[in-house]
């Protein structure tokens, strides 16, 4: 299922109410794209790591796009799951998708791979960063929901007037948190606060959190702060 996703302020203190999300008016096409790589993410999750050299798209992080393979007609939503810097640096452009471990099953994808053409429309959406960010920014995710709020935190983190960044994600198992050795550099960087927390299955090694988020753990988050806060996850997170 396709993640839901929203925005808000945990606590109103200073800065009142959002404003809604805002339009962006990137042009929307149909773009053709050469698969470089499947990476798989976690057990249930592949990176679907599109060449976009010399017919690149133009998308603010946190929008999605419809994908499928080129020539079938059939294309399903899927959040971008890398910034429009790294697209502009490598030429790539990322997409995470649930997957079993005999691949893709979804029709638009099935046996998709290395070399495969597929076709992206968009961008689309408007769950995007403010052109001004605020000075502290809380990103919440439940599994392949961290999608949109890692490509936004990287943008966040290639600018310069940023302060803080939190970070609070929830899978089903230490297994699938997804970017997990890139979430741990950076928190070993300082450059964001990370939070994590297991559902179900976790053995006697793990040493985070275990449970669903909970509202005593986001208020720990923004205590003395008053954060932009980005939410994704599936519609009972």
């Amino acid at each position: 299922p396709t993640p839901a996703c929203t925005r808000t302020r945990p606590r109103a203190s200073s800065g009142g109410p959002i404003a809604p999300f805002e339009t962006r008016t990137s042009t929307v096409a149909t773009h053709q794209f050469t698969v470089r790589e499947v990476v798989r993410e976690t057990p249930r999750a592949v990176l679907l790591r599109l060449d976009t050299a010399g017919a690149r798209m133009s998308f603010s992080a946190g929008q999605a796009a419809l994908v499928g393979l080129a020539g079938r007609g059939g294309r399903k939503p899927y959040s971008i799951a890398s910034a429009p810097e790294e697209q502009r640096r490598s030429g790539l452009l990322e997409f995470l998708v649930e997957s079993g471990p005999e691949g893709v099953s979804s029709p638009n994808l099935a046996g998709v791979g290395a070399g495969s053409v597929v076709d992206v429309e968009g961008p689309a959406g408007g769950f995007v960063l403010p052109r001004r960010l605020p000075p502290d920014l809380l990103f919440i995710a439940g599994g392949t929901g961290i999608a949109p709020l890692r490509a936004m935190m990287s943008s966040a983190l290639a600018r310069r007037d940023l302060r803080s960044i939190t970070l609070l994600y929830s899978a089903r198992t230490p297994q699938e948190f997804a970017f997990a050795a890139e979430w741990q550099r950076l928190s070993r960087q300082g450059r964001i606060r990370l939070h994590r927390t297991v559902t179900r299955g976790a053995d006697a090694g793990w040493r985070g959190r275990r449970g669903r988020i909970q509202r005593a753990w986001v208020r720990a988050c923004v205590r003395g702060r008053d954060p932009l806060c980005f939410v994704c996850g599936p519609d009972a997170f």
